[in-house]
């Protein structure tokens, strides 16, 4: 767990001299920030001491005093190092927000491991196994026959005659009369009738069987240990 200390210091040389003095102390100059007044600086410095745990109206307190002009040090400690680090920013002229000399502010950050367990459930789905595909198509066969076919032609003849007409010819000789005679032709004609020779059936059986699924539930444990430079030291 760490802590971040915070000292609001006058101007830009008073907050370095504080700075050095932590680096002096041994801490990493990179856990240190430093931030200096200007305009539009003030919601920068918010939004940063909220992420570090101050309350906003604590942290918009310090944001408006850094734009009015002060440097603000933050110094982000081990919880074992927070007090040391809050008592040198003070030796070094940290500002109360009333504009005075007092305490360094100090927020404590907290890190949290999460502990996560898996919950294993088994179902099923359906995969694909192959199965068969049945594709109708037409072939066709020529087919050939022999069939005979009548043709009829209708013929005029005129023939000279020279004899007498009969009774019955002798009664009709004037006559008008009309003869007429039709000659027909066969042509050939096919005929189809589709009819059912075969079937192909596709058919499916289910059947159901029971299996036995392993699987591997994790989890996360967390052991905690002091890490306290001092064996058998309370807290």
């Amino acid at each position: 767990m760490s802590k971040t200390i915070i000292g609001l210091y006058e101007n830009a040389d008073a907050a370095q001299k504080a700075v050095q003095a932590l680096v002096t102390a041994g801490s990493q100059r990179k856990d240190i920030e430093v931030f200096g007044g200007g305009a539009g600086s003030a919601d920068k410095i918010t939004r940063k001491l909220v992420d570090h745990g101050f309350e906003k109206a604590e942290a918009k307190r310090y944001g408006a005093a850094v734009e009015q002009g002060h440097t603000l040090v933050a110094a982000h400690m081990a919880d074992e190092s927070a007090d040391a680090a809050a008592a040198i920013l003070d030796e070094n002229g940290a500002l109360d927000l009333d504009g005075g000399t007092g305490k360094a502010g100090e927020f404590t950050e907290e890190e949290t491991i999460p502990v996560v367990e898996e919950q294993v459930e088994v179902g099923k789905r359906r995969v694909g196994q192959g199965g068969a595909r049945v594709t109708s198509t037409v072939i066709e066969t020529p087919v050939r026959e022999s069939v005979q076919l009548r043709e009829e032609q209708v013929d005029v003849e005129r023939n000279k005659v020279n004899r007498s007409l009969s009774g019955r010819e002798a009664d009709a000789a004037f006559e008008e009369k009309t003869l007429e005679m039709t000659a027909t032709s066969e042509k050939p004609e096919v005929t189809k009738e589709a009819r059912v020779v075969g079937e192909v059936t596709l058919s499916k059986t289910a059947t159901e069987r029971e299996q036995t699924v392993e699987a591997t539930a994790r989890r996360t444990d967390v052991k905690v240990e002091r890490t306290d430079s001092a064996a058998g030291k309370k807290r």
